[in-house]
């Protein structure tokens, strides 16, 4: 039995408080240093239900995801040791679905939120997940799984559509 039978992923972030610092310190210079997207007619009204789509959709597939984890009895916990290869219901199209909607849910609050503050920060939040928490969790799943998680990583991207 190797140790990937027995731990998780070393992981040491909690993957939603990695996009929400930026996302509220994005919200907070938007206010102290306004730098609004486009307020001319009908951007702000397209731009809040895009907001709210991107939002309610980003939710819908974090759950979706989670759902389909405690059905398998499976844990949604970065570094928690993992029971099953998860490769159905929304895994069949991206690696990482609670993060890509994690990505959707901060797109969504930043249109409503009407500033480019949040978005000139997003590299930041995406490349600590790249490299702190997803990187970690793969290596993890390709020592617990082997070539099924190798082969399922060749035919879904990590965020979907990237």
């Amino acid at each position: 039995m190797t140790d990937a039978n027995n731990r998780g992923a070393s992981v040491h972030l909690l993957p939603p408080l990695v996009f929400l610092g930026p996302l509220l310190v994005g919200i907070g210079l938007g206010r102290l240093l306004p730098w609004r997207l486009p307020t001319t007619a009908p951007w702000p009204t397209v731009l809040t239900w895009a907001g709210v789509v991107l939002f309610v959709a980003g939710l819908g597939l974090m759950s979706w995801a989670a759902v389909v984890m405690w059905r398998h009895h499976t844990t949604v916990i970065p570094w928690g040791h993992v029971d099953h290869l998860m490769t159905g219901g929304p895994f069949r199209f991206t690696r990482n679905p609670i993060y890509v909607g994690d990505l959707l849910v901060y797109l969504g609050v930043t249109l409503v939120a009407g500033t480019w503050w949040p978005l000139a920060l997003l590299p930041l939040p995406v490349f600590v997940m790249q490299r702190l928490v997803i990187a970690r969790e793969e290596a993890y799943l390709l020592e617990r799984f082997g070539q099924p998680y190798a082969a399922y990583c060749a035919r879904v991207r990590r965020w979907g559509v990237v």
